[in-house]
């Protein structure tokens, strides 16, 4: 009878005494399994030993031959080397570098080329400037020296004062003569042509004298129209080298005992010489000076002037 209790009495300590024992040997456990997991190294070949970063070769899109990259674990303090161009790309850039300095040099040759025809047409320029200011000045000279005199004069057969050859000449009643009535108007129409040419509008001085030679093309004035033509051609711009030539010529041509003859042989010379004909214009400065040097003709100085500055 009194070992029934003392069984069950046990039994309830036990009962009371199993959780705790159960806990003490959990915690022994899991502080058993912390100490080994801190001094244990994981293998190479242990599968599940935690690994570091890992890098692949990149193998789409046409980057295979990239460089691998540098893998750095996460957390490490390993410094990432520089990138540097492959000794391929280098090469490339020093190929560029040399086309580049190569073309620099190329455009530095065309703009010392550029320049030295900027200074050749600028000295054509100044020639052809001094040519037309030469050209003026003649035509100046004509005009100072065969200026018309005032208004016309009050009978019909002296339309004009005559102060020298290049102004309209006297016409007078002769025998075989046109009309009065056709001189008058002959002569106002030259006076008309020579006015522009005073005034300085050549091209408008150009239409009429034109229109005056087709109005009076054997008139008494058409010596002088020829003479003036050739003249303006000179002065015109831009120039009209071979009507000056023709004008010249058909004035000699036609009137070879004009009084205007030596200045317009003269001309002819000068208007060859600007053609590039230099032999042709020495033919025909010689040609004044032989023809016209025993007169007092001013022609004559002009071009043994002309052959010494020229030949």
């Amino acid at each position: 009878m009194h070992s029934k209790p003392k069984i069950l009495a046990t039994a309830a300590l036990l009962l009371l005494a199993g959780p705790f024992s159960l806990a003490a040997c959990a915690q022994d456990y899991v502080e058993q399994e912390a100490a080994r997991a801190a001094g244990a190294q994981p293998g190479p070949t242990d599968p599940y030993a935690p690994r570091g970063a890992q890098s692949y070769p990149a193998t789409s899109y046409g980057v295979s031959n990239a460089p691998p990259a540098t893998a750095v674990a996460p957390g490490s303090a390993t410094a990432v080397a520089p990138v540097t161009a492959p000794p391929a790309a280098q090469s490339v850039q020093d190929q560029n570098l040399g086309a580049l300095l190569i073309r620099i040099q190329q455009l530095e040759q065309q703009v010392m080329q550029l320049n030295g025809k900027l200074e050749e047409q600028a000295n054509e320029l100044n020639v052809m400037r001094e040519q037309n200011l030469q050209r003026y000045t003649d035509l100046d000279k004509r005009l100072s020296a065969g200026a018309v005199g005032g208004a016309a004069a009050t009978t019909a057969d002296a339309p004009a004062t005559i102060v020298a050859d290049d102004a309209i000449p006297a016409a007078g009643p002769t025998a075989g003569t046109a009309p009065v009535a056709e001189q008058v108007g002959e002569a106002e129409a030259y006076r008309a042509a020579y006015a522009l040419v005073q005034s300085q509008k050549f091209d408008q001085a150009v239409q009429a004298f034109q229109q005056f030679q087709r109005n009076y093309p054997a008139g008494k004035y058409a010596p002088n129209a020829y003479y003036w033509l050739g003249e303006l051609y000179l002065v015109i711009q831009p120039q009209d080298l071979e009507s000056s030539r023709q004008a010249f010529a058909m004035m000699l041509s036609l009137y070879p005992d004009n009084a205007k003859a030596p200045d317009a042989l003269y001309k002819l010379g000068k208007v060859q010489f600007m053609k590039g004909n230099r032999d042709k214009a020495r033919e025909y400065m010689d040609e004044v000076i032989s023809r016209y040097g025993s007169t007092t003709s001013s022609a004559v100085k002009l071009a043994k002037d002309f052959l010494a500055q020229n030949y």
